[in-house]
């Protein structure tokens, strides 16, 4: 039996057409029960509160039982109704994501990046490489998910695993684009059959794993790239090639030579040189993909003090970012804490329109 004709294809499937969905102990009846018990003894389905409706019908508990009645604007007998006719069940995703992680030795913290995106773990990959793996749910805008997959891609220079539910209609243009990113999309539907939680790595990530299969090819990258175009890696003389095209760039950080190129809101250029440390701390940021408070990042919390951590960070963020303001910035987003101006975080969020390229080291 697929996936997509057992309990958990039949699950996957309204997890990624509602928020918090809910099921009906009667709608999951035509599955068989070990399915369903496994389910419920793993933590991913658990039962929940009785339902308030049952199709067109209002569920109502009496002195003698369980009823179902009409809206009000209808009228007929009352439905006589039993426990599992109102027993429903919702599913908890962060246990659908413990379940991925340990079948499938994905390493690292799972993340919770808002409710609909969900940070699932590094994969180990051949030749030492490492892949990035998401869980996207509620996908029902090609458009919303090409804009997850792009906030997404630049974190990290390799490659980007987007698990979702169910396969999701891309166009060809979009397609080819999640190619040059090295976002690879995997509908879970697709590729578990309802009892085994293992993936199909090999098949999902093919043209990522054939390039860095040998050592040999690992040997070969120069350094890594993070640009509004697109994430990927460089021998030297495809760095030295790029490096010539710089002043296309409205900011333009070398991690190779420590220099950075940008330019005000006047299109200005200024150029500036990094220490180690501050160069550090922005590869944390850049490959954060989220809100961080600078004396939480790893060069951060090197400092002797949560303030040494920010005036570190601002210090960096002054030589490399695209000023608007007198003291505010482009590609470094400042999100303030209402309560402590301590705890405010940054987040690496270029615009749409800012072209920029970034050039870590290998």
């Amino acid at each position: 039996m697929s996936v997509t004709e057992s309990l958990l294809g039949f699950i996957l499937a309204r997890l990624d057409q509602v928020g918090s969905p809910l099921y009906l102990h009667r709608e999951l009846e035509r599955f068989p029960s070990e399915e369903l018990k496994a389910l419920l003894s793993s933590g991913i389905l658990r039962e929940t509160s009785r339902a308030e409706r049952v199709g067109d019908l209002i569920v109502r508990q009496t002195a003698k039982g369980l009823f179902g009645v009409a809206d009000e604007d209808e009228f007929f007998q009352p439905v006589p109704l039993v426990e599992d006719d109102v027993r429903q069940y919702e599913v908890v995703v962060s246990k659908v994501i413990d379940r991925i992680r340990r079948a499938n030795d994905l390493k690292g913290v799972p993340v919770e990046n808002g409710k609909r995106l969900f940070l699932v773990g590094e994969r180990v990959l051949p030749g030492r490489q490492r892949a990035d793996v998401y869980l996207s749910l509620e996908n029902h805008d090609p458009g919303d998910f090409m804009s997850i997959c792009k906030k997404v891609h630049p974190t990290n220079p390799r490659p980007v695993v987007m698990l979702v539910p169910r396969p999701i209609p891309l166009s060809v243009e979009s397609v080819q684009l999640l190619r040059s990113w090295d976002v690879f999309v995997a509908p879970l539907t697709a590729h578990l059959d309802g009892k085994r939680w293992a993936l199909p790595w090999d098949q999902i990530l093919k043209r990522s794993v054939e390039p860095a299969a040998g050592q040999e090819s690992a040997q070969k990258v120069y350094c890594h790239v993070i640009a509004s175009e697109g994430t990927r890696s460089l021998d030297k003389a495809q760095y030295e090639k790029l490096v010539k095209t710089r002043n296309q760039f409205a900011m333009f950080l070398d991690g190779m030579t420590r220099e950075a190129i940008c330019r005000d809101d006047k299109n200005k250029p200024r150029t500036a040189k990094l220490t180690s440390r501050e160069l550090a701390i922005l590869g944390d940021y850049i490959r954060a993909g989220k809100a961080v408070r600078p004396y939480a990042t790893t060069t951060g919390g090197n400092s002797s003090s949560s303030e040494a951590a920010r005036r570190l960070f601002e210090s960096a963020r002054k030589k490399v970012d695209v000023k608007r303001g007198r003291y505010e910035y482009r590609a470094f987003r400042l999100l303030k804490n209402p309560t402590d101006p301590k705890l405010n975080s940054f987040e690496f969020l270029p615009p749409d329109d800012l072209k920029y390229c970034v050039i870590l080291p290998a």
